[in-house]
């Protein structure tokens, strides 16, 4: 039986292998998951060091907030030479998305029948004509 140490080294391992790591994924991950629900801000220096373990360099982390930031993913606020850092808005509500998308509501299992409607009133050459669906 592994132990809860040897989870997490497999995890960061797995992590570390992907090319392109996914650093701006997994910034917004921890603000989603840990950040947000502690008060929502951190400063910039304490998430470089959140994430260094999992090896993720300070350089990375200051390139994906730069990025999130104009993704309006993030929002700064400078405070005497530190910046910090929260979820904004639209990128609070993206998250909240994608954590139901992930974690809630199993979709039904698809009965294997297929909808298909024709839409005559459209142009000739428009794609849009022919849609499908499942009968989930």
């Amino acid at each position: 039986m592994s132990s809860a140490k040897d989870c997490v080294a497999t995890l960061i391992d797995d992590f570390q292998k992907r090319r392109p790591i996914r650093a701006g994924s997994l910034i917004i991950t921890v603000y989603g998951d840990s950040i947000v629900p502690r008060g929502g801000t951190v400063w910039l220096g304490s998430l470089s060091k959140l994430v260094e373990p999992i090896g993720i360099n300070e350089r990375l982390v200051r390139t994906s907030v730069y990025r999130l930031t104009n993704e309006t993913w993030l929002r700064g606020e400078k405070i005497g030479r530190r910046s910090y850092y929260r979820l904004s808005g639209p990128g609070r509500r993206r998250f909240e998305q994608a954590f139901k998308r992930v974690y809630h509501g199993a979709q039904p299992a698809w009965s294997g029948q297929w909808t298909l409607v024709l839409l005559t009133q459209l142009p000739q050459n428009d794609a849009s004509r022919f849609v499908m669906s499942s009968n989930g």
